[in-house]
Order: structure tokens, then C-alpha cells, then sequence
């Protein structure tokens, strides 16, 4: 996931034996105390459409049980839960749920960055991921790639060879099976790795449980089966999920490029979009400032003065701004206004090329033509203003009428 959604996975349970995984999430029983001794070795049918050979006393490799457990669930919709044991063996709630659907993945979990806070929405889909960030009248979206995978369990076997088929039980009107690590736990006088999973025909795990069982002849403080581990799936084949309005817009309209951020301040009526690598943004209403505001200013400006900052390497950004008609000046024409940026170097505000929507009263822009200067009598020079600096310690945007602002300086 993106290096700055940070998440924070510090929960344990514990697989309740044969249990499907259902809401809640699993639960200790007099079983965990104890593992069950392996039954005696046997033989499976391999699975025509799997390759496994499920009966009790089968060994099943953990790659070919992984290939058949990501099979099935490929075109399935599901429910995924997931989490880790504390070093003191306590079992908490789950702390990542994913619910997947058609290519659309729900991902519920905490995530924070220092800047931009708490996530209130996390989705993936198509090798992307969306975040929702909202902070009062501020919502930020972010499309970025995905950088973690999409979790199927696949990791929870990490370093697991193989696994024995030690029972069959009855889960929701067919039959399962538990595979566990085939170790002897009853006569166990030192700890022993505990693994098990509760499998159907078709080789998809339907939980999974992963720790160290430590018995009560070990000298060790802690004693039982402690939870490094664990995984379920529920609601497979009859999980719903919908794509957000908000999702939609950002992937259909503004998720070109590596990573695109956008910032919607709903109190100015401003949206600012943009695009590159590791790159942030925001949006602020500029107050007091007697260098960015003057008369001159006042008098031309149709909309608030917005203080946008960006960071990153950005390769492009653009602002649409809301403006009020009636604050024009007196026999000024709507089709005069443009969105202006300050410019530190000449420290004077300079017009972008600007799109206008007449109906929703909205100016749209990005960088403006060249502006041709001299400093100090020295050679002419030329400057292109753009939203897309980040090397700018100002980046101030109104929209104004044009002409009353140039008239300012005849």
C-alpha cells in the first residue's frame, strides 16, 4: 500500500476448530489448549479440477493448496478477514476486513499519514488503489498504484511446506477439511510450530490459523497455543460491494498519471487536481496578507484568494475555482474573468489560460501563455506561469476580471 497510508495491525484469534469463519470472528475452545494428535497416514484421490488429494491422513504441499485456494476465489465475491497475534497471546477483533466484488476491493482498516490523517475510505481495483481523506469542509482523494497485494492468505503460508488432512466436518451443507501440521501436541514436552486449516472440495481456505503451540512441561512463562497469525473468509459468492460516486469520478476523470491527488474545499468552491510522484496537495483560504491583497485585487477579483501548496514531483496540476457574478465589476462581462496566479518573481498576478463554465458559475485553468520581463535594465526574459511548481513558496490563485485588473496599472 502507499508508504503513507500506514496501517496498524496488532490483533490475534484463534481459529475455533471447524469453524467456517463466520461474523464475530473465531474463537477460542477447550481444543486450543491441546492440539489433537495426527490420525494414522492415508492416501487422497487428487481432485480433477484441483490436483489435491483430500482425506484424513493426506499430505497436501502449501503451493498447490494456495494455487487452488487463489482458483477459487478469483471470480468470487467475498469477505476477508485477517490479523496478527500480540506477544502476549491476546486475541483481539480483526483488523483488516476486505470485501471483494467483480474487481472492486472494499478494504476497511486503519490507516493514517502524519499530513493528511485518518482514511475514511480505502478501494481497489485494476491494479489501482482510491483513498478518501475528510477534514471538515477538505476532502482529498488520492489514485495511486496499488502497492500491496490484495489479500487472498497467501502470505499467511509463507514458509509453509505442506500440510496433513487430519479431519472432516459439515460447514454450511458440505463437507470440509482440516488440515493441520500432522505434529503430536498431546505427549509435546518442548513448543511446536500450530498451523491449521478448514478447506473445502475445491480447495479454498476458509480460515486459517497460524502460532506455536507451548505446552505446560516448558519452561516457558507462557503456556497454550499462542497466535502468530490468522485469516477467514465468509460470505464468499454472496458479497456486494458498490462503487462510490467519488471513486468514479477519481477513476474515471483524474486518475492519469503515476499518482494524482485531489483536493475539494467545499466552503471556497475550489477543486485542485495533481498529478506525479509522491506528490500532496492542499487548499486554504488566504487571510491578512497586505502583499497578496490590495485594493487593486479586491476590485477585480471575482472568487476568495486561495492559497494552494503542492509537493512532489509534480507533472501537472490544475485548479477550478468558483466565482460569484454578481461580485464583477460594474458593466464587466463574465466572459472577462480568468484565473490568476501570483508570481513571486515579479511579484504581480498573472493570468492563466482559462476555461469557463457559464452554468456552474466555475473557471478552470493550469498554466498561463509567456510572459516576456527584464530585471534591473538586464536582458529580456521569459516566464511561463504554471500551478505546477513545487518549488514555489507561494502559490496564490483568485479569479479576476482581466481587464479591471490590467486597467489598475494604466
Amino acid at each position: 500500500m502507499d508508504r503513507r497510508l500506514l496501517v496498524a495491525c496488532c490483533l490475534a484469534l484463534v481459529a475455533l476448530a471447524g469453524c467456517s469463519g463466520g461474523a464475530g470472528g473465531p474463537t477460542p475452545t477447550a481444543d486450543d489448549a491441546t492440539p489433537t494428535a495426527t490420525p494414522a497416514d492415508g492416501d487422497g484421490e487428487p481432485n480433477e479440477t484441483t490436483g489435491l488429494g483430500l482425506s484424513v491422513g493426506a499430505e497436501v504441499e502449501a503451493s498447490a493448496l494456495l494455487r487452488a485456494h487463489e482458483t477459487a476465489l478469483a471470480n468470487e465475491s467475498y469477505v476477508f478477514r485477517s490479523g496478527f497475534g500480540l506477544p502476549s497471546g491476546a486475541r483481539e477483533r480483526a483488523s483488516t476486513v476486505v470485501r471483494a466484488d467483480e474487481g472492486l476491493f472494499e478494504i476497511e482498516r486503519f490507516q493514517y499519514h502524519p499530513l493528511r490523517g485518518e482514511a475514511t475510505a480505502l478501494y481497489a481495483r485494476d491494479g489501482r488503489e482510491y483513498v478518501r481523506f475528510e477534514d471538515g469542509p477538505v476532502t482529498k482523494t488520492v489514485a495511486q498504484p496499488n502497492r500491496t497485494a490484495v489479500p487472498t492468505g497467501r502470505q499467511a503460508l509463507v514458509g509453509v511446506e505442506s500440510l496433513t488432512v487430519t479431519d472432516t466436518i459439515q460447514r454450511d451443507g458440505e463437507r470440509r477439511y482440516v488440515l493441520t501440521a500432522g505434529l503430536d501436541y498431546e505427549s509435546a514436552d518442548r513448543a511446536l510450530p500450530y498451523r491449521r486449516a478448514v478447506v473445502d472440495e475445491r480447495g479454498l481456505i476458509h480460515n486459517y490459523t497460524s502460532g506455536e503451540y507451548v505446552p505446560p512441561e516448558s519452561e516457558r512463562p507462557t503456556e497454550g497455543l499462542l497466535v502468530s497469525r490468522w485469516f477467514d473468509l465468509s460470505n464468499v459468492g454472496a458479497t456486494t460491494v458498490a462503487e462510490p460516486d467519488w471513486l468514479t469520478d477519481l477513476r474515471t476523470t483524474d486518475s492519469d498519471g503515476p499518482e494524482t491527488t485531489v483536493v475539494d474545499h467545499a466552503d471556497l468552491d475550489t477543486r485542485f487536481r495533481v498529478t506525479g510522484t509522491d506528490v500532496d496537495a492542499s487548499v486554504e483560504r488566504l487571510r491578512n496578507d497586505a502583499v497578496l491583497g490590495s485594493d487593486h485585487v479586491d476590485e477585480s477579483r471575482a472568487s476568495p484568494l486561495i492559497d494552494l501548496d503542492i509537493a512532489g514531483q509534480v507533472t501537472n496540476a490544475t485548479v477550478r475555482v468558483g466565482y460569484d457574478p454578481a461580485a464583477l465589476p460594474e458593466g464587466a462581462s463574465e466572459q472577462g474573468l480568468a484565473v490568476f496566479v501570483y508570481n513571486e518573481s515579479l511579484q504581480t498576478y498573472l493570468p492563466l489560460n482559462t476555461s469557463l463554465d457559464a452554468e456552474a458559475n466555475a473557471a478552470v485553468a493550469s498554466r498561463g501563455p509567456p510572459v516576456r520581463y527584464s530585471s534591473g535594465g538586464g536582458p529580456e526574459q521569459t516566464l511561463r506561469p504554471t500551478l505546477s511548481d513545487p518549488t514555489a513558496d507561494r502559490l496564490v490563485v483568485a479569479v479576476m476580471h482581466a481587464e479591471t485588473w490590467y486597467s489598475a496599472f494604466r
